[in-house]
């Protein structure tokens, strides 16, 4: 075997290991399972996954073998596991490919760009606490902090004409640790508000520390939209009493439509909501075709039975995991987050850290199956402070009839 070759295929096992383990980790992470049946078998997949690889190396060298004949001819678990990584990679680099081709498709996403916002502070003194979170956000090329604008006009299905140019502001993610300091998150509602959308859409996880509760008023609690500020919780949000959050939310002016449909008027035309918080959250909704639904009332916003005269149906979702279930809804437009767009994204391969049970396929960008558009959010923010090639963003998307 040539060197090359032999390159190839030890590059090809290293791949495909990374893939087999870290794959794990993101469909567990899926799962709305008690914490510890989480974390535990997280912590085990990271031994692993430093681990194989020293085995490897040492069965090799104890051996005494080629690596030629250890990796076609040698029997034992470890060469067979060695053979499994190469073709374990090579497929996923094939998988890879093919959904990445269906990401942003041009017939759904009609423009985009990116700009990068001059109001959210990122340079010295940097808003961040902790000595460590002090070195993450030092570290060359992390993004933690340079907050992006995402420009996009979406293509949707039969559009009414009143909602043609609908601006909605998609916001995720957030994840108010105190890791970064509420100055961040302010001039993140600045950036927000500058941008006048009609609407401002927040798809879970807001706050996962009870001493960020007295934030909220001061940061989202001053978001503005002229139809209105929409918000659902995330798994993140229920660590802590999801109630109080809510409710802090609510008494400063947004409307929660976690676990419910509701229905409103935008530009004076009807409009559906509703939100999905599943797995973690317990909600109302059915699988059942829409107008089956009776959500509790919500003040200042009516409701009715039949929804078959709605012309825009949106939903609110925090995993991209619940956009077959959106698709039965005949919905039209679904927000989503959760993944963070990866937080690390390398070229060619793509991101890496996705909590879904379809891996790195919804990482982020925009999404189509039939009528139902999807939009998935790379987030505000993240439970670590470490971004490669997917900084934060807000996205302002433009809604127009396809053409």
């Amino acid at each position: 075997m040539s060197l090359v070759v032999l390159a190839c295929v030890l590059l090809l096992a290293i791949l495909g290991h990374g893939y087999f383990w870290i794959d794990g980790v993101n469909r567990l992470h899926a799962w709305s399972g008690p914490r510890v049946l989480i974390d535990i078998p997280t912590y085990a997949a990271v031994l692993a996954f430093l681990m194989l690889p020293m085995g490897v190396a040492w069965d090799w060298w104890h051996l005494g073998v080629g690596w030629t004949g250890y990796v076609w001819s040698q029997p034992g678990f470890l060469p067979r596991y060695l053979q499994f990584c190469v073709v374990w990679g090579v497929a996923k680099l094939v998988l890879n490919q093919i959904h990445q081709h269906k990401v942003d498709p041009p017939q759904t996403l009609l423009s985009s760009r990116q700009e990068k916002s001059s109001l959210v502070p990122d340079e010295n003194p940097l808003p961040v606490s902790g000595p460590m979170t002090q070195v993450l956000a030092r570290l060359p090329g992390n993004q933690c902090l340079q907050l992006t604008v995402s420009f996009k006009q979406l293509a949707i299905p039969s559009l009414h004409p009143k909602h043609e140019g609908l601006k909605i502001a998609h916001l995720s993610d957030l994840h108010m640790t105190g890791r970064i300091e509420q100055r961040w998150y302010e001039a993140v509602v600045e950036q927000t508000n500058q941008l006048e959308p009609d609407v401002i859409a927040i798809t879970g996880d807001i706050l996962e520390k009870e001493a960020c509760w007295h934030w909220l008023p001061e940061t989202l609690g001053r978001l503005r939209a002229k139809q209105g500020v929409y918000f659902i919780l995330g798994n993140h949000d229920f660590f802590i009493d999801a109630n109080r959050t809510r409710k802090i939310l609510c008494d400063a002016g947004l409307i929660y439509v976690g676990g419910s449909r509701i229905e409103t008027q935008w530009n004076g035309a009807a409009v559906l909501i509703t939100g999905n918080e599943r797995p973690w959250g317990v909600d109302e909704l059915e699988d059942a075709k829409p107008g089956d639904c009776n959500p509790p009332a919500l003040q200042g916003v009516s409701q009715k039975h039949d929804i078959s005269h709605i012309p825009l149906k949106l939903a609110l979702a925090h995993s991209p995991d619940q956009f077959a279930w959106t698709c039965r809804q005949d919905a039209d437009l679904m927000l989503a987050g959760h993944t963070h767009g990866g937080q690390i994204r390398f070229p060619l391969l793509g991101a890496v850290a996705c909590p879904s049970v379809h891996g790195t396929r919804y990482a982020c960008g925009t999404f189509r199956s039939g009528k139902t558009v999807m939009h998935v959010s790379r987030g505000i923010s993240g439970e670590r402070p470490v971004r490669w090639n997917c900084p934060p963003e807000i996205a302002l998307l433009e809604l127009t009839a396809v053409r």
